[in-house]
C-alpha cells in the first residue's frame, strides 16, 4: 500500500486568504511515537471529558453526576461525588488537572470547582462572562470546555458565542478571543480548543471538519483539514482532536480506514502516521492530550485507550 492509496485525501498546501491557510500534511512511513499503555473497559455511561491526574486517570460522567477514578492500568479506585444531600446535584461535563488537584465545571450548579487528589472539593467559583448591551457579568452555565497551559490563566470554550475567553482562579473574567471574527468561516460550530504553553493555540471548527491552529504569537491561523472519505461527502471528518505540549496532535476522524491519525510538526507542515488500535467500525471517539499521554474513549461504547507519546 503506498501513500497515495492510504492517503488520497490529504490536501497539500494552498492559501485560502491572508489569514487562513491549509497546512500542508505528508504521509509518513516511520513508526509512529505512539504507544498503548492501556485498554480497558470501563463502567457504562457517557463521557464527557477525561484528565489524568498524578497516577490516576479521572473519567466524568455528568449523567450519573460522578467522576470515577482509575489507575492508569484501567482498574476502578473509587466514585468522586460532591457531599451534601441527594438533593444536591452535580454534572461535571469538563474537567483538566492542573499540578495535583483537579479542575471541574459543574453544569448543574454554573461553578468551577478544585477537587482535591483526595476527592475532597473546594468551593466552588462562578465563571463571570460579559454579555448583554452594557456588558454585565453573568456566570455562564454551559461551556464547551476548559484547557490551560501550566502556567498562566484558565481558557474556556464558550461553543455559542465563538469564543475562548481567559479566567483567573477566582473566576474573573479577564480577556477572550473572538474566533468568529478572526475565523470568519461561515456556520463555524468550534467544538473543542486547546492552549499551549508557548501560545500556541488550536481548534476545532466541526462544520467544516478541520482544526485551525496558531502556533505561539504567529498572527496568521493554518488548517489541518483531511478530505472527505468515500461515502462520508456531507459529514464532518473530524470528530475530535489532542494536542500536546509539542504541538503533535492527535485527529479522530470518521474514517473507517484510518479512525485516528497522528501529525507530527515540521517546517511549514505536518507529517501523518497511522495509528492502528483495532477499534470498532463507526466508532464515535473522543480524545484529550493530558499529563504527556493522550486518552481516546468511545462515546457510544465502554472503551478508553491510554496512549504514551514518546520524546520529540
Amino acid at each position: 500500500m503506498n501513500c497515495g492509496d492510504v492517503w488520497r485525501s490529504i490536501f497539500p498546501s494552498i492559501a485560502l486568504c491572508a489569514v487562513c491557510l491549509l497546512a500542508g500534511t505528508v504521509y509518513a512511513q516511520t513508526a509512529t511515537p505512539i504507544r498503548v499503555s492501556a485498554r480497558f473497559t470501563p463502567e457504562t455511561g457517557r463521557i464527557s471529558d477525561v484528565a489524568i491526574l498524578g497516577d490516576y486517570l479521572i473519567l466524568a460522567y455528568p449523567d450519573a453526576g460522578r467522576l470515577a477514578q482509575y489507575t492508569l492500568a484501567g482498574e476502578l479506585v473509587k466514585h468522586i461525588k460532591r457531599e451534601g444531600g441527594a438533593a444536591r446535584r452535580f454534572r461535571p461535563t469538563a474537567c483538566l488537572s492542573r499540578g495535583d488537584t483537579l479542575l471541574v465545571f459543574d453544569e448543574a450548579e454554573h461553578k468551577l470547582f478544585t477537587v482535591q487528589a483526595d476527592g475532597n472539593f473546594t468551593k466552588g467559583v462562578d465563571l463571570a462572562y460579559p454579555s448583554g448591551e452594557h456588558g454585565a457579568l453573568i456566570a455562564l452555565s454551559r461551556i464547551g470546555g476548559l484547557t490551560a497551559p501550566s502556567q498562566g490563566p484558565l481558557w474556556v470554550l464558550l461553543p455559542e458565542r465563538g469564543v475562548l475567553a481567559t479566567f483567573d482562579s477566582a473566576g474573573t473574567y479577564q480577556q477572550a478571543i473572538d474566533l468568529a471574527a478572526q475565523l470568519p468561516y461561515p456556520a463555524a460550530v468550534y467544538s473543542r480548543a486547546a492552549v499551549l504553553s508557548d501560545g500556541s493555540l488550536f481548534a476545532l471548527d466541526y462544520h467544516q471538519g478541520a482544526v485551525l491552529y496558531r502556533r505561539g504569537n504567529a498572527g496568521a491561523f493554518k488548517r489541518l483539514r483531511l478530505g472527505s472519505p468515500e461515502g462520508l461527502d456531507a459529514a464532518p471528518v473530524l470528530q475530535d482532536f489532542a494536542v500536546d505540549e509539542y504541538a503533535r496532535v492527535l485527529l479522530a476522524t470518521h474514517d473507517a480506514q484510518a479512525p485516528l491519525v497522528f501529525l507530527t510538526p515540521a517546517e511549514n507542515a505536518y507529517h501523518s502516521h497511522l495509528v492502528e488500535l483495532n477499534l470498532p467500525a463507526d466508532a464515535r471517539l473522543a480524545c484529550r492530550a493530558s499529563q504527556g499521554k493522550v486518552v481516546v474513549w468511545q462515546r457510544d461504547q465502554p472503551l478508553v485507550v491510554v496512549l504514551e507519546l514518546a520524546a520529540p
